[in-house]
């Protein structure tokens, strides 16, 4: 009789299994070899987390540098000669306005689209206006020297407190369409505001215009402020002398961006509002002083009595001893209200009659002419007391 088949022999399954078993504890085997050989190769070190590419869009120096002399160097050059008009700049203050500063965190904030910085074009074309201004003779003061943030407030306050008689306030504007490029300069409120702010204006609008040629224009370069705000801009409105904000370029252009980077352009940019400013000057920067102290309380039927000052006669060239005043551009203005007034263009003395019946406190007595450059008197109004 045969003897029984083992339990192997009818469970072909558990032959399986265990040859399964007996690979698997080879692997086993072989890994444990594998890991505590000392010759295997072994895995190379983690490296530094990766670091993000800086944001541009917070980024500071974002100018291409330059020497701090690099204006000086240049300055009354061949390329960048001082004309000899120049001189009559000697003693005029100017109050340079670089426009907005700080505030560099804020993402994307007064940005082109590669994230230059227009406070940083602003300042550095105003350090480059100072350095011709100072050389014809001008005092100069910026509204900040650094990347800070000053009130427009304080901007036009520092302009105030010093006597400044120009105060000119640089910027680069911007627009949601990359494809705009063109050159404004804004006055405050109306055209009879103050009509030396005009004569600055379209000066400093000549002079952008001649010195960086763009190819757009716009059909009316100067404008007035209240386009953008009811109240005008706050710079322009506490600053309490002849007074103009330049908008030069747009650096949302993206080629116009790239040159407000190079300090080549800021200087051709910030020559150009120097011979304008020399174009001004030489054509006579008008003033009234006042005979009769504003300080001392004045009565109804008083009179008061003015210089005037064509900003030429001076000079004592040949011909300066002749009118060069506009006899039909004089006008007096007592809190806005035109009076008569009478004027001797041989000694260019003006006398204005306080009118009767006019209120006890404090009123303003505003002198207005041209001269025969058809520019404006600087002098703002005055202020005097009428006692009860």
């Amino acid at each position: 009789m045969r003897p029984p088949r083992t339990g192997i022999n009818r469970a072909p399954w558990l032959r399986e299994t265990a040859v399964t078993r007996i690979a698997v504890l080879s692997l086993l085997v072989f890994a444990s070899a594998c890991a505590s050989d000392p010759t295997a190769p072994e895995s190379p070190p983690a490296g530094p987390p990766s670091v993000p590419p800086p944001d541009p869009m917070v980024a500071v120096d974002t100018l291409h540098p330059a020497p701090d002399d690099f204006a000086l160097a240049r300055v009354a050059t061949a390329d960048y000669p001082i004309p000899p008009e120049a001189r009559f700049l000697d003693g005029v203050n100017v109050c340079l306005d670089p426009g907005h500063g700080g505030q560099a965190s804020r993402r994307g904030y007064k940005r082109g689209p590669t994230g230059v910085r227009e406070a940083e074009m602003n300042l550095r074309v105003a350090r480059y206006l100072r350095a011709f201004l100072e050389r014809a003779g001008a005092a100069v003061r910026l509204t900040r020297d650094a990347d800070v943030d000053v009130s427009l407030k304080e901007r036009a306050a520092i302009a105030n407190r010093w006597g400044a008689d120009w105060f000119i306030s640089l910027h680069h504007n911007a627009a949601s369409k990359p494809t705009v490029n063109r050159t404004t300069v804004w006055y405050h409120r109306d055209v009879d505001h103050r009509p030396s702010s005009l004569d600055l204006a379209r000066h400093l609008y000549r002079g952008l215009r001649d010195a960086l040629a763009l190819e757009q224009i716009t059909g009316l370069p100067l404008k007035s402020d209240q386009l953008m705000f009811k109240n005008g801009f706050g710079v322009l409105r506490h600053a309490r002398m002849t007074s103009a904000l330049c908008e030069s370029s747009f650096f949302t252009h993206p080629d116009e961006e790239q040159r407000l980077r190079r300090p080549d352009y800021n200087l051709r940019e910030a020559y150009g509002l120097f011979l304008a400013l020399v174009r001004y000057a030489a054509g006579g920067l008008p003033r009234v002083a006042a005979l009769t102290d504003p300080a001392a309380p004045i009565r109804a039927g008083a009179t008061l009595r003015f210089t005037l000052d064509d900003g030429l006669r001076g000079r004592k060239a040949w011909g300066s001893g002749r009118t060069m005043i506009l006899a039909d551009s004089i006008a007096v203005r007592i809190d806005g209200a035109v009076v008569p007034h009478r004027f001797d263009a041989k000694r260019y003395r003006l006398s204005v009659v306080v009118p009767e019946g006019i209120a006890a406190g404090e009123h303003t007595v505003d002198v207005r002419f041209e001269n025969m450059f058809k520019h404006s008197a600087l002098t703002p109004p005055f202020r005097y007391r009428v006692a009860e």
